[in-house]
């Protein structure tokens, strides 16, 4: 069980105690805000979101793959803080995952991440911050006389 979880049930049953002795009217209240906090067990509290980031590109500042468990990565989206994500276990995404985070080593770049609509994540090495890509070797042109 995660902290809210634990803390939201705590508070449920030490108020429930509470009502149980009590009148009618506290136990309606005690039912109230209990439906009212329970969403509040779904925030992280410093664990990571047990769902899918959403659509869109991020940065991957740091990730660990947990082989046949799951794929934990810190990403950043650019507009927001960085967030902390638990992402199911697939041996391709998480091979994806080591290439792109062994070519940013080597290379001194980073790592992306886009999420599409269909929930599988892909990765990428973006490159060095501040450098410069390198460009393809155009091919000559045959001028004729």
């Amino acid at each position: 069980m995660t902290p809210a979880i634990t803390l939201w049930l705590a508070f449920v049953l030490a108020a429930g105690a509470i009502c149980w002795f009590g009148t009618k009217r506290q136990a309606v209240a005690f039912l109230a805000v209990a439906v009212i906090t329970a969403p509040a067990t779904l925030l992280p509290l410093g664990h990571a979101y047990p769902f899918s980031p959403p659509k869109g590109h991020y940065t991957v500042l740091g990730a660990r793959i947990d082989v046949d468990e799951a794929i934990w990565v810190l990403l950043d989206s650019g507009s927001a803080p960085p967030l902390y994500y638990r992402l199911p276990y697939k041996a391709s995404t998480a091979n994806d995952l080591q290439s792109a985070l062994d070519v940013a080593e080597g290379n001194g770049g980073m790592v992306g991440m886009q999420q599409g609509e269909e929930g599988s994540p892909g990765f990428a090495e973006e490159g060095a911050p501040g450098s410069e890509q390198p460009k393809r070797a155009e091919p000559q042109a045959i001028i004729g006389g």
